[in-house]
C-alpha cells in the first residue's frame, strides 16, 4: 500500500477520535446532570414537607399524602427520562455513523482540491523511474506517466518552478525540443533574472529551431551571459553553432571564454579543448591567422622563437599548389602542435618562424617544453591530419633553449 494512503488513513482515524470523543463525553455528562437535579429537588421538597409537619402546618395524613405524591413524581420523571433515552438511542448511533462516513469523505474532497496528493504521486513516479533506470530497465511508461502528472499539476499551479524545470529537462532528454522550449519559456517568465533558466531556454529554442541561431536565440543567450558571463550552457552552444556555421574564430572565442569555468580534470574541458584545436586547424588550413584570446605574456617571461628552413627533396615531384604544414610538437608531451605555419609547395624553399604567439592552446607553447620535434608535411587532401600519401620531413629532438641557428627540414619521405 502506498505510504500516502497509510498516512491518510491514520490522520482520518485520529480526526474521528477528536470529533466523536467530546460528543460522547458531553452526552454522558448531560444525562448525569439531569438525574442528579431531579434527586436534589426531591430531597429539598421532602425537607420542606417535614418542616411543615413539625410546625403543625400539616397533619400526619396530609404529610404522608404529599410525600407519596412527591415520590410518585420522582418515579415519573425517572421513567420519562429513561423513555427519552431509549427513543434517542438510535439517533446517536446513526449520527455517529454518519459522522464517521462524512469525515473521510469531506477530508478526501478537500484534500483533492487543496492537498499535496499530486506531489506525492509525482515523487513516487520519480523514485520508480530512477530505480528502473539504475537497474537498466526501460522507463518509457514511467516517463510518460510523469509527464502527464506534471502537466496536470501545472494546470493547478502554473508557476511551480521545480515542476517547470523538471518537465523541461525531461522533454530535452526525450529530444522533444518544442515541448522543452515551451516549459523553459514559462519558467523564464517566472524567473526572468536566472541565468541558468535563460540558458536552458536558449538551448531548447536553438534545438527546436533546427539548430539555427535565430534573433530570439541570440537575444536570450545575451541576456543569460549578461547575468553570468561564464554560463557554460550558452557558451558551449554558441561555440558549437558558430563552428557548424564555419565561423571558427567565433567558436574559439566562445569556448576559450568557457574554459576557466571548467575544472582541470573535467571531461567537458577535454571536449571543449578538442573543439578549440579543431577550429584552429580549420583556420590554419584555410590560410587564416588565428587570433590569440589568451592573456598577454608577461614581459618578464622569456619567449621562444624558432627559425625553420624548409626545402623539397630532389626526388620529390608534387603539385605546386599543395599545402605544406610546418609545425613543432613536444617530444615528451601532448601530440598536438605547439605552433603551426601554413605555406604552399610553390613557396619552397622557404624560411618559417615558429614562436609562442602561435600556440594553439593556453599553456602549450614552445617555451613550455625542453625538447621539440620539427615536422614539415605536404598534405594531399589539404588537411593538417596525417594521411596516407602525404610527404614529410622531420628534425629532432632538439633542445629549445640551445637553438640559435635556423633548422633545416627536407621534405623527402612518402607516408604509407
Amino acid at each position: 500500500m502506498p505510504e500516502s494512503v497509510i498516512v491518510a488513513i491514520a490522520l482520518i482515524l485520529l480526526a474521528s477520535v477528536f470529533v466523536l470523543f467530546p460528543v460522547m463525553m458531553r452526552r454522558s455528562a448531560v444525562d448525569s446532570t439531569r438525574s442528579g437535579t431531579n434527586i436534589a429537588l426531591f430531597k429539598e421538597r421532602l425537607q420542606e414537607l417535614e418542616s411543615e409537619r413539625e410546625q403543625a402546618e400539616l397533619d400526619e395524613d396530609e404529610f404522608q399524602h404529599l410525600k407519596t405524591e412527591l415520590g410518585r413524581r420522582l418515579l415519573e420523571d425517572a421513567e420519562s427520562t429513561g423513555n427519552v433515552k431509549q427513543k434517542a438511542v438510535k439517533k446517536p448511533v446513526v449520527s455517529r455513523v454518519l459522522m464517521l462516513l462524512l469525515i473521510p469523505l469531506l477530508s478526501y474532497s478537500v484534500y483533492q482540491q487543496t492537498g499535496a496528493k499530486p506531489d506525492w504521486e509525482i515523487a513516487e513516479t520519480l523514485i520508480q523511474t530512477r530505480h528502473k533506470a539504475a537497474a537498466g530497465e526501460a522507463t518509457d511508461a514511467e516517463v510518460t506517466r510523469l509527464l502527464q502528472q506534471l502537466s496536470t499539476r501545472l494546470e493547478q499551479r502554473p508557476e511551480h518552478e521545480r515542476y517547470l524545470m523538471l518537465i523541461g529537462n525531461t522533454q530535452m532528454q526525450l529530444q522533444n525540443y518544442p515541448a522543452a522550449r515551451d516549459a523553459f519559456q514559462r519558467l523564464a517568465i517566472v524567473l526572468p533574472n536566472d541565468g541558468t533558466v535563460l540558458a536552458q531556454y536558449a538551448q531548447a529554442l536553438y534545438l527546436s529551431s533546427n539548430r539555427r541561431l535565430t534573433d530570439k536565440v541570440l537575444e536570450i543567450s545575451n541576456r543569460a551571459l549578461s547575468i553570468d558571463p561564464q554560463q557554460s550552457t550558452v557558451l558551449g552552444m554558441l561555440g558549437i553553432a558558430r563552428f557548424e556555421q564555419g565561423d571558427y574564430q567565433a567558436a574559439i572565442n566562445h569556448w576559450q571564454q568557457l574554459l576557466p569555468a571548467l575544472g582541470p580534470f573535467s571531461p567537458n574541458r577535454k571536449m571543449i579543448q578538442s573543439g578549440i584545436d579543431q577550429a584552429k586547424l580549420q583556420l590554419i588550413e584555410s590560410g587564416v591567422v588565428v587570433e590569440s584570446t589568451a592573456p598577454a605574456t608577461s614581459p618578464a617571461v622569456n619567449t621562444v622563437s624558432l627559425q625553420i628552413e624548409v626545402a623539397l627533396g630532389d626526388s620529390i615531384n608534387t603539385d605546386d599548389n599543395a599545402v605544406v604544414f610546418v609545425f613543432a610538437r613536444a617530444v615528451a608531451g601532448p601530440r598536438m602542435p605547439l605552433a603551426v605555419a601554413r605555406i604552399k609547395v610553390s613557396d619552397l624553399p622557404a624560411q618559417v618562424t615558429l614562436d609562442d604567439s602561435m600556440a594553439m592552446a593556453p599553456g602549450l607553447t614552445l617555451s613550455s617544453f625542453e625538447q621539440v620535434e620539427i615536422v614539415a608535411r605536404i598534405s594531399r587532401n589539404g588537411l593538417a591530419n596525417r594521411g596516407s600519401g602525404d610527404i614529410e620531413g622531420r628534425v629532432g629532438p632538439v633542445n629549445v633553449a640551445s637553438i640559435s641557428a635556423p633548422l633545416l627540414v627536407i621534405i623527402d619521405q612518402v607516408l604509407p
